[in-house]
């Protein structure tokens, strides 16, 4: 039986096939000191107190996304440290919603063939119309955010996005790898160059 692990590698819809299959976006606060950033902390807010957040309710793919996002940063010299000041804090929240996508009718088509009735036979051409109506599809998609919050403002420093169309696993470790390319995807533009 499949399980269904939640995460957000996406596939590109319509005129977006070839290019990457989940779309990454950040944003910054110009007037943070990003240069002085050393040293972070998991917030204790995080996905708590929002109603729809899926990392509420699945614990493990939270652990999951935790930990590359701290590899992440460890790669990138910022030191986790569990009590004392630090410089910033790291939060994370996702949610998933249905999606809908309406695709126009296929249009007119026409076919050649045989015939034979009532003593005649031949060749005809027949215009139809194969599918008059729209073609409706569902997909979930979801998202996942990464809010870096400045400890003496305490307000939003950065916050990146990952936005995508859910996928089925049958294995953690399918899921593990997809979480480890979307993670470092967004952390990539982690910290910002401040220009």
């Amino acid at each position: 039986m499949r399980t269904r692990f939640w995460i957000f590698p996406l596939i590109a819809l319509l005129t977006l096939a070839g290019c990457s299959n989940y779309r990454v976006v950040s944003d910054y606060d110009r007037s943070m000191p990003f240069e002085r950033y050393k040293t972070y902390r998991w917030s204790s807010e995080d996905s708590a107190g929002i109603s729809d957040d899926i990392l509420a309710r699945n614990p493990f793919v939270y652990k999951h996304i935790k930990s590359a996002v701290d590899r992440e940063l460890a790669a990138k010299g910022f030191v986790l440290k569990a009590s004392g000041p630090v410089d910033f804090t790291v939060a994370l929240h996702a949610r998933v919603r249905e999606r809908v996508v309406v695709a126009p009718p296929v249009g007119f088509a026409y076919s050649r063939g045989y015939y034979h009735r009532w003593g005649r036979h031949g060749y005809t051409t027949i215009w139809y119309d194969p599918y008059p109506y729209p073609a409706v599809s569902y997909y979930e998609e979801g998202t996942l955010i990464i809010d870096i919050i400045d400890t003496r403002s305490d307000d939003i420093a950065w916050s990146g996005i990952a936005r995508g169309i859910l996928k089925d696993y049958d294995t953690s470790l399918q899921m593990q790898r997809d979480i480890d390319e979307v993670v470092t995807k967004i952390m990539v533009q982690f910290p910002p160059l401040v220009r």
